[in-house]
């Protein structure tokens, strides 16, 4: 008779075996799909992975939260209710120093290191290295290419101010890359994912620049919160503004729709003849 103790370390029942393999298949793709431009992104990962094992979430659900986490803290106290509803989900449990919290707390530590060390977006390269994977077609320019384009593009009018605006901005890259040639100017980014319109807003205040965040589809111009990116007087860099009373609310798309169709092209009027061209 064998005397030897079951092992406890593994779940028997067949459900309960088929939902660990599943959960390790799934971990194993994502590993198998990370890839990274940045290599301090795997850092802040880790740290995000360790939140969302401690609260309970998702990756995704976590990401998106610590974006809502570094809005807030960049914003001076002046959206505190957002703040606390968040961790509420679970960040807080545990004792200080092991919270899923404190997890976030070191992983925006991670970014601003890398951010200042590298240069680069760090932010959208965790997004689209280690949470989209491509999800709907989410593949940002890489940094090299946006510092190209705005060499190429941005002719410079001397210290005169301009507005730039990309109405896909992703995670900011293209108005991050213009704002290294020109920080006096004023950058404004649409998206319809909220994720960007976050990330865009967290890279124009760390990099000490100006201009707007918006969570709005460029082409309906239907558009769900406002983030203006500056100095707030309220010891922050981030502002939410009211759509309404935002430059673009209802009365910009008023403006836009009430504007007259442009001329309609005079045609040229067909051949007499339904003999086809000789072309050669």
């Amino acid at each position: 008779m064998s005397t030897s103790r079951p092992d406890h370390t593994a779940p028997s029942h067949p459900i309960a075996l088929f939902c660990l393999h599943e959960r390790l298949v799934s971990c194993y793709c994502c590993r198998m799909k990370e890839q990274f431009a940045v290599a301090a992104s795997q850092d802040v990962l880790r740290h995000l992975d360790a939140a969302a094992a401690k609260a309970g979430l998702s990756r995704g659900q976590t990401f998106e939260d610590f974006l809502t986490f570094v809005r807030c803290c960049l914003a001076g106290q002046t959206m505190e209710d957002e703040y606390l509803r968040t961790v509420a989900k679970g960040y807080q449990q545990g004792k200080q120093g092991q919270r899923g919290i404190d997890s976030i707390t070191h992983a925006f530590a991670n970014l601003v290191m890398a951010m200042e060390a590298t240069g680069q977006d760090v932010l959208g390269d965790v997004f689209t290295g280690g949470i989209t994977y491509g999800e709907r077609g989410q593949f940002f320019t890489p940094d090299p290419v946006c510092q190209m384009m705005a060499e190429w593009t941005v002719v410079d009018p001397g210290n005169e101010p301009h507005t730039v605006n990309d109405p896909a901005c992703g995670s900011g890259r293209f108005l991050l890359a213009v704002g290294r040639k020109h920080p006096h100017w004023e950058f404004v980014g649409q998206d319809v994912d909220h994720r960007c319109a976050q990330m865009t807003a967290i890279n124009l205040g760390l990099n000490v620049l100006k201009g707007w965040a918006v969570w709005q589809n460029s082409l309906t111009l239907a558009c769900h919160r406002v983030y203006r990116i500056g100095w707030n007087g309220s010891g922050g860099v981030i502002r939410e503004v009211a759509v309404a009373d935002s430059p673009f609310g209802d009365q910009a798309r008023k403006d836009t729709n009430s504007r007259q169709p442009p001329e309609q092209q005079t045609l040229l009027p067909p051949p007499a003849s339904s003999q086809q061209l000789d072309l050669f």
